[in-house]
């Protein structure tokens, strides 16, 4: 498998750049978007809900829960979980996971991404850790087992919680964007879109799922919805890197190469993409390795509230 081994080699010099403390970006800024907002009509009206087996039951604890956990084969993972209290136990709601970066947490993550603001009142959102405050994105057996981490969290909270099995997110930042395009590329969860802010992949992985065709990585899990927000001025994920997701969902997504203008500015979604799997690409001048300050979360919510 030498390609594959010279794969791996060149991806090391990019986890490296990844894996500064970076779980502390700048706060989304409160200035709203445009009017259209890119489109905040709500779910896809062709793909009505798909309520989970926790809906109907007893009504659980609203607000944060800052200290949930949940074994995983011999491990303990541990994760913030929030639960709005619009949560009723009959509305199936969406699930959202948020992963932080390199040398950060849930708890840290939550604090200076603010989605359940945002959000107000619309999601379950799920804070995890990784183990040792990294996400394993470039080893086969780590990388296993942080996916199985998810999807056994996903299964868990979809049968404690009132959710819809179809709208299932993930949001990811610096290091944990790499995690979040690795997981959409390998989860058995039926992941229905990703966002990701100053991040890469995904990318092939030895002994992982993945193959190549023509030399381009084919993962094993379908397609998703798929949103980048990209720095000009990003020193640890530089754009070279940053456009490689753009490029990975545009072909998977069978998007055209043209786009159209996408609320707010300077954002653009591919035209002609497969129904239910748009790509979004949004690269800001002068925004440096952190969060959009003035419209990263919104974006994030804007898109994800249509999926």
């Amino acid at each position: 498998m030498p390609f594959l081994r010279a794969r791996s080699l060149a991806f090391a010099g990019v986890l490296v750049l990844a894996a500064c403390s970076d779980d502390e970006p700048a706060p989304a800024a409160p200035d709203p978007l445009a009017a259209d907002g890119g489109g905040t009509t709500g779910p896809d009206v062709n793909n009505p809900p798909d309520p989970s087996a926790g809906c109907g039951s007893a009504i659980a604890k609203l607000g944060l829960l800052p200290d949930e956990s949940i074994t995983v084969g011999a491990d303990k993972r541990t994760y913030q979980l929030f639960v709005p209290e619009t949560y009723d136990g009959k509305k199936s709601f969406p699930i959202v996971f948020v992963f932080h970066g390199d040398g950060g947490t849930g708890a840290g993550i939550r604090g200076s991404f603010k989605l359940e603001a945002e959000a107000a009142g619309e999601a379950i959102i799920v804070y995890p850790d990784g183990a040792g405050k990294t996400w394993q994105i470039g080893d086969a057996a780590g990388l296993a087992k942080d996916v199985g981490y998810i999807d056994a969290l996903a299964a868990n909270l979809t049968t404690k919680y009132c959710s819809d099995k179809k709208r299932i997110f993930a949001v990811g930042f610096s290091k944990g964007a790499y995690f979040a395009n690795q997981f959409a590329c390998r989860t058995k969860s039926g992941l229905r879109a990703v966002v990701t802010h100053a991040g890469g992949g995904p990318y092939g992985v030895e002994g992982s799922g993945t193959s190549f065709k023509n030399g381009q990585v084919v993962c094993p899990s379908p397609p998703v919805a798929a949103l980048q927000v990209q720095g000009e001025s990003d020193g640890s994920v530089p754009v070279s890197e940053g456009v490689k997701p753009r490029d990975y969902y545009r072909r998977v997504n069978a998007c055209k190469e043209t786009s159209t203008p996408f609320a707010p500015s300077p954002c653009i979604a591919y035209d002609g993409c497969a129904a239910g799997l748009p790509e979004i690409y949004c690269q800001i001048p002068g925004l440096g390795h952190g969060i959009w300050p003035q419209n990263g979360t919104k974006v994030t919510w804007a898109f994800l509230k249509t999926k």
